[in-house]
């Protein structure tokens, strides 16, 4: 269906403000120059710069029209010049989507992603899944996204209906919907996004629909957590619920274009569904962010802790000092969740360290930094060496700053790292991080929460090594102990996010949601291990993952191999190496084979292969083949790590 003719003639305003922008006093670009830099940069062919530049002037919150353009720009520049990941997405809905397809791809494409997109016929959502030989299947999507409304949660309730009729039509309307997914997963192998019911704004029974069990409100919302709770390995659910209130009911449900053309939220809600959507399908391809860098006077603190002093500073007392602490309460949740906490000032490193060591009123604490630099060097630089300590690219990085110098000094000189817009007024601050949602996951395991205690051990190990001239006494040194065990329910949770979020030690760009790793555990014919590692610092946890097939009666292939960055050049590839030889011995296998598949990012594991000891084999399109012949023996690789044959500390199944 098409979009109404009213908006042919709609234009945007010349200036458009967001509202929550000019609250919070964060300074909006002039965007009527930028556009006119956009369109000459791309008539000049400067396709880079001209795509840089859009990403910085979009804002979920602008309107359609400007949504339209931002989309229509991004068709005119070459995808591949970019070094965007590709994804093939599939789109089934219940509702108009052609107008919020062509916005989702150039979301997409400012997470990193180059999309291609199969949309099914408009209302065919059953007939689509149930059918083998739909066209959704011949597309081999990596994700599906099955786009619904509340509209297609049936309800017919009588508000006199009992509890026992109110839970069997809830029960049967989530039931349809996990039997879709078990279909499509089974068919297509896909990861799955699937909707919750955006609660419509009109209320019959009033208020007291939150009382009432046959009320539709009271059957959305125990339907929304029941579909939530049925959701199980490779099932996301997108929250358009939530989406529909930041945006505001009463605008998001507009009636008038639903009957004309079907849309089933308004048109001006285009870019923030796009954005949080595109920031979703980035989570589930391993480029959701993983470190918050800080900055600290006027970003953790008021004022200058230099010119101020300790007693100075506002902190705790009074209107700022309370969003301070706030936004340090904020900042602490995101590091038990697993984002990794860095500091960068602008400082003497004593008086920087100052607050955290003796300020009553501050929630962080040096502890929760996992690498602290305050020095007079230029912030690109100090970014670059906090990305280098922890081992994480860069665009696995967001600088938080409330300085624009030293945040246009960054985008400049480092244009992968996400940098935050921040206004002048702290109580903006978390409101500002959270609409990015750079941050977004699809699953948490335990392991995370001890993830910041990991990078901070690394930071130390790096200063350690340094009263080491030679790398192996450095290596001995660190008394290095590993276990390998096979993936179970236990490590699965932790396994599938280092499959799916490595994008260096990846040899074979393979991404498996949990369900996926589970029928491979239950298929004899594969594999499954994964690596745990301690030294004299504590433990680095769940750090390898191996998925290993039989193949033809003697040889076993390497379907995929990731290891986390933490723990690179310390002999941990020896070891899994090893083991994998080992595996294949213990098999009767002949042969070990493995794959390397090219990458903009893991070119450090191209000589992997040739290193431990394989020969070239030959080439599978653009992929190398390598092969190990374990009729020669097996081959011996030195490393300074002890296994274990228990499992590690901390690491054992409760």
């Amino acid at each position: 269906m098409q979009i109404p003719a009213i908006w042919d003639s709609f234009e945007a305003e010349e200036e458009p403000m967001n509202s929550e922008a000019a609250h919070y006093n964060r300074p909006e670009p002039d965007k009527k120059e930028a556009v006119k830099e956009v369109q000459r940069l791309l008539a000049a062919g400067g396709a880079e710069a001209a795509f840089f530049l859009l990403t910085q002037i979009a804002d979920p919150a602008d309107d359609f029209v400007l949504q339209s353009r931002y989309a229509a720009w991004w068709k005119k520049m070459p995808a591949e010049a970019l070094g965007l990941q590709p994804v093939r997405i599939a789109i089934a809905a219940s509702s108009t989507v052609s107008h919020f397809i062509e916005v989702l791809r150039f979301w997409l494409a400012r997470a990193g992603l180059a999309a291609e997109i199969f949309t099914a016929e408009y209302g065919t959502i059953p007939q689509t899944i149930l059918n083998p030989s739909s066209a959704l299947y011949a597309f081999r999507p990596d994700i599906t996204m099955i786009f619904t409304n509340y509209r297609d949660v049936p309800f017919d309730l009588a508000p006199d209906s009992g509890p026992a009729e109110i839970e069997r039509k809830r029960k049967d309307s989530v039931e349809q919907a996990a039997a879709l997914w078990q279909i499509l997963r089974r068919q297509g192998g896909c990861h799955i996004i699937q909707n919750n019911a955006d609660l419509p704004a009109s209320r019959v029974f009033g208020n007291y629909e939150v009382e009432l069990p046959a009320s539709r409100l009271h059957f959305l919302r125990r339907f929304n957590a029941d579909l939530a709770g049925a959701a199980g390995p490779g099932v996301t659910i997108f929250d358009l619920d939530y989406l529909s209130s930041l945006f505001g009911k009463q605008r998001w449900h507009d009636s008038r274009y639903w009957h004309h053309s079907k849309h089933a939220f308004a048109l001006d809600a285009t870019g923030l569904v796009a954005h949080r959507a595109a920031q979703l399908i980035a989570a589930i391809r391993g480029l959701a962010g993983k470190c918050l860098v800080l900055d600290l006077d006027n970003t953790l603190w008021g004022g200058v802790i230099a010119d101020d002093g300790l007693e100075g500073i506002e902190l705790g007392s009074g209107v700022n000092g309370e969003a301070y602490v706030e936004f340090q309460q904020y900042l602490l949740e995101l590091k038990r969740r697993g984002i990794v906490l860095a500091v960068c000032s602008k400082n003497e490193e004593a008086t920087a360290r100052l607050p955290f060591q003796q300020h009553p009123d501050m929630r962080i604490r040096l502890e929760d930094i996992a690498v602290f630099k305050a020095n007079w060097q230029n912030k690109a630089d100090n970014i670059r060496e906090i990305a280098r300590v922890l081992n994480l690219g860069l665009d696995s990085l967001v600088f938080v700053d409330d300085n624009p110098a030293e945040r246009e000094l960054v985008r400049q000189y480092l244009p992968m790292v996400r940098v935050l817009e921040l206004g002048t007024d702290p109580a903006g601050y978390i409101y500002e991080l959270d609409r990015q949602a750079y941050f977004e996951t699809i699953s948490f395991s335990r392991e995370d929460t001890a993830r910041n205690e990991y990078y901070r051990a690394d930071a130390g190990r790096a200063e350690y090594q340094r009263q080491f001239s030679d790398l192996s006494d450095y290596l001995q040194s660190l008394e290095m102990r590993a276990a390998a065990a096979e993936l179970d329910a236990f490590n699965l949770p932790r396994a599938a996010q280092l499959i799916n979020k490595s994008n260096q030690f990846h040899l074979t760009t393979t991404r498996y949601s949990e369900g996926q790793l589970r029928e491979k555990i239950a298929d004899p014919d594969f594999c499954c291990r994964c690596f745990t590692l301690e030294d004299k610092f504590g433990s680095s946890g769940l750090i390898a993952a191996v998925i290993l097939q039989r193949q033809g009666g003697d040889t076993l292939y390497i379907d995929t191999w990731v290891m986390s960055c933490r723990v690179l050049g310390r002999g941990m590839e020896e070891f899994v190496g090893r083991e994998i030889a080992a595996l294949a011995e213990t098999l009767g296998m002949r042969y070990v084979l493995g794959k390397y598949i090219p990458t903009k990012k893991n070119h450090l594991v191209a000589d992997l292969y040739p290193h431990l000891g394989f020969d070239r084999w030959g080439q599978d399109g653009g992929a190398a083949l390598w092969r190990l012949d374990l009729t020669k023996g097996l081959p011996y690789y030195t490393t300074c790590i002890t296994k274990l044959d228990r499992p590690l500390a901390g690491q054992v199944n409760e």
